[in-house]
Protein backbone atom coordinates (compact mmCIF):
# COMPACT_ATOMS: atom_id res chain seq x y z
CA UNK A 1 0.00 0.00 0.00
CA UNK A 2 1.43 3.58 -1.18
CA UNK A 3 0.39 6.68 -0.37
CA UNK A 4 -3.97 6.87 0.96
CA UNK A 5 -5.58 9.92 0.15
CA UNK A 6 -9.07 9.99 1.72
CA UNK A 7 -11.74 12.95 0.91
CA UNK A 8 -14.89 14.09 0.72
CA UNK A 9 -16.76 15.43 -2.60
CA UNK A 10 -19.32 13.76 -5.08
CA UNK A 11 -19.44 11.25 -7.27
CA UNK A 12 -20.91 12.30 -10.68
CA UNK A 13 -22.21 9.76 -13.21
CA UNK A 14 -22.82 11.29 -17.01
CA UNK A 15 -26.88 12.21 -17.06
CA UNK A 16 -27.78 11.15 -13.57
CA UNK A 17 -26.22 14.32 -11.93
CA UNK A 18 -24.16 13.66 -8.61
CA UNK A 19 -24.30 13.25 -5.13
CA UNK A 20 -22.29 13.71 -2.35
CA UNK A 21 -19.27 11.31 -1.76
CA UNK A 22 -16.19 10.34 0.79
CA UNK A 23 -13.61 8.54 -0.83
CA UNK A 24 -9.99 7.05 -0.29
CA UNK A 25 -7.46 6.29 -2.85
CA UNK A 26 -4.54 4.23 -2.82
CA UNK A 27 -1.78 5.95 -5.24
CA UNK A 28 1.34 2.36 -4.59
CA UNK A 29 0.85 1.23 -7.83
CA UNK A 30 1.50 2.14 -11.36
CA UNK A 31 -2.87 1.78 -11.59
CA UNK A 32 -4.07 3.55 -8.45
CA UNK A 33 -7.35 2.21 -7.05
CA UNK A 34 -9.93 3.51 -4.29
CA UNK A 35 -13.01 3.20 -2.57
CA UNK A 36 -16.53 5.66 -2.45
CA UNK A 37 -18.89 5.66 -0.44
CA UNK A 38 -21.89 7.14 -1.92
CA UNK A 39 -25.87 7.01 -2.27
CA UNK A 40 -27.06 3.76 -3.19
CA UNK A 41 -28.79 4.60 -6.38
CA UNK A 42 -25.65 6.97 -7.70
CA UNK A 43 -23.20 3.51 -6.70
CA UNK A 44 -25.62 1.86 -9.52
CA UNK A 45 -26.06 4.03 -12.27
CA UNK A 46 -21.96 4.22 -12.24
CA UNK A 47 -21.76 1.00 -12.47
CA UNK A 48 -24.08 0.82 -15.00
CA UNK A 49 -22.42 3.22 -16.96
CA UNK A 50 -19.01 2.03 -16.85
CA UNK A 51 -17.13 4.92 -15.88
CA UNK A 52 -17.65 8.19 -13.21
CA UNK A 53 -16.00 11.09 -12.21
CA UNK A 54 -14.73 12.21 -8.27
CA UNK A 55 -14.90 16.08 -7.74
CA UNK A 56 -12.91 17.17 -5.17
CA UNK A 57 -13.79 19.78 -2.92
CA UNK A 58 -11.28 22.24 -4.24
CA UNK A 59 -13.49 21.36 -7.64
CA UNK A 60 -10.81 18.82 -9.45
CA UNK A 61 -12.35 16.15 -11.58
CA UNK A 62 -10.87 12.26 -11.62
CA UNK A 63 -11.94 9.89 -14.00
CA UNK A 64 -12.39 6.48 -12.67
CA UNK A 65 -14.36 3.22 -13.69
CA UNK A 66 -16.21 1.20 -11.28
CA UNK A 67 -15.07 -2.36 -10.84
CA UNK A 68 -17.58 -3.53 -7.38
CA UNK A 69 -20.35 -3.27 -5.37
CA UNK A 70 -19.55 -3.87 -2.04
CA UNK A 71 -21.41 -3.20 1.57
CA UNK A 72 -18.29 -0.48 1.55
CA UNK A 73 -19.09 1.13 -1.12
CA UNK A 74 -17.62 0.50 -4.87
CA UNK A 75 -14.20 0.23 -5.94
CA UNK A 76 -12.67 1.26 -8.75
CA UNK A 77 -9.55 2.01 -10.70
CA UNK A 78 -8.03 5.84 -11.78
CA UNK A 79 -8.58 6.64 -15.60
CA UNK A 80 -6.27 9.66 -14.44
CA UNK A 81 -2.31 9.73 -14.27
CA UNK A 82 -1.90 8.91 -10.82
CA UNK A 83 0.78 11.79 -10.43
CA UNK A 84 -1.45 14.28 -11.20
CA UNK A 85 -4.20 13.23 -8.86
CA UNK A 86 -1.53 12.83 -6.09
CA UNK A 87 -1.14 16.98 -6.99
CA UNK A 88 -4.19 17.64 -6.40
CA UNK A 89 -3.63 16.48 -2.32
CA UNK A 90 -0.68 18.42 -1.10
Amino acid sequence: MGRVIRATGWLRASGFGSSTAAFEIDLGSAQATGRVQSEVAMIIEVMAAGRATLVTEAGRWIAIRPIEQTTDGLTFTVLDDPATVAGYFP
